[in-house]
């Protein structure tokens, strides 16, 4: 069935109330905000944790890793069977999830690190990877999902080289 504008429009404006309220939090007094260890930047502030920072960052991670990261799987194997059922694979159904995991999991892991552990013995450079790593996720997903997509990668194609790509066709008949 087709996306209704109606549905469409909740949505977008659920996930800039969802990122609003967790990103709004630490300025409330929930969670805390500090320079990057580079200092080019904002993050949360995991240097302290405290009960404050411990709470916050398992709501956090529930709300933001667990539950985002649950919807994708349950979505994609959905997909995967549709498709397996069909006969016709479009793009690899695991990429967007296992996506998620590479590039929000090293953060993740120090933030929980940090909750039980000083974290302030390892180099401010080691601290900023997992971040950058995080940050590439919206260029990484267009990447996926531009490539991945045989409609887009074709125009894409065509973009670049001016060729168009000519599908091939099955020949069905028996010999």
């Amino acid at each position: 069935s087709k996306l209704q504008w109606s549905t469409a429009i909740s949505t977008v404006v659920f996930a800039w109330l969802f990122a609003a309220f967790w990103s709004m939090m630490p300025l409330l007094g929930w969670g805390e905000y500090d320079y990057e260890p580079l200092r080019t930047c904002c993050t949360l502030d995991y240097s302290k944790g405290d009960r404050n920072y411990i709470t916050f960052l398992f709501a956090l991670s529930i709300f933001n890793f667990m539950i985002p990261g649950f919807i994708m799987l349950t979505a994609y194997q959905s997909i995967h069977q549709k498709f397996k059922k069909t006969g016709h694979y479009k793009f690899n159904t695991g990429l967007p999830l296992k996506t998620l995991i590479i590039c929000w999991g090293p953060y993740c892991l120090l933030c929980f690190y940090a909750a039980v552990e000083n974290v302030m013995f390892i180099s401010p450079k080691y601290r900023m990877i997992p971040a950058v790593i995080a940050k590439t996720v919206p260029t990484v997903d267009a990447f996926i999902y531009a490539l991945g997509n045989e409609n887009y990668r074709g125009g894409i194609w065509q973009f670049l080289t001016g060729q168009k790509i000519e599908k091939a066709e099955v020949d069905n008949k028996t010999k």
